[in-house]
């Protein structure tokens, strides 16, 4: 009886609610990375050039943990250099970080259409996004007339465990 009263309560769930359905992860936290000086950038003359800059990062759970983290950015840069604070939502599948979840390699995520932004994804553990929490106007994914793109597009991040408090 009760076996086919939750089976029923968990479909009457899913079907009300389809944005659960349509992104099964969950947000754990909110990772906040200082960037160093940038590095040398690849052999080229282009107005963008890639660079690998190290990053000194905070990541707070919503449990109140909080983790420090060293690491290094690799991305694209599309404006003038200077220092930036990149600051990404931490999504889980299960919807728990367990500590040092964040010592991984994150690379973009190819599964998803160019106009859209790519979270970073975990290598060694897939079920961790990081998603970006970049100021951007509303439209200006489906503008035509597209301004000029500034800053840092991420490619490849890399993080290292220093500390855990909480």
């Amino acid at each position: 009886m009760w076996r086919a009263y939750l089976t029923a309560l968990a479909a009457t769930i899913c079907w009300a609610s389809p944005a659960i359905a349509d992104d099964a992860s969950m947000e754990v936290g909110v990772l906040t990375c200082a960037l160093g000086e940038p590095g040398q950038g690849a052999a080229g003359d282009g107005a963008a050039e890639e660079r690998t800059r190290d990053a000194l990062c905070i990541f707070r759970t919503k449990m109140g943990v909080e983790e420090t983290y060293a690491g290094s950015v690799q991305g694209v840069t599309i404006s003038p250099d200077r220092k930036e604070t990149l600051i990404w939502v931490v999504r889980t599948a299960s919807g728990v970080a367990e500590p040092g979840a964040l010592q991984q390699v994150f690379v973009t995520d190819t599964k998803r259409p160019t106009d859209q932004k790519s979270p970073l994804i975990g290598e060694g553990n897939a079920d961790i996004a990081l998603y970006s929490m970049a100021d951007e106007s509303e439209g200006s994914a489906s503008a035509t007339d597209r301004p000029t793109a500034t800053g840092f597009v991420i490619l490849r991040a890399e993080f290292k465990l220093r500390s855990t408090s909480g």
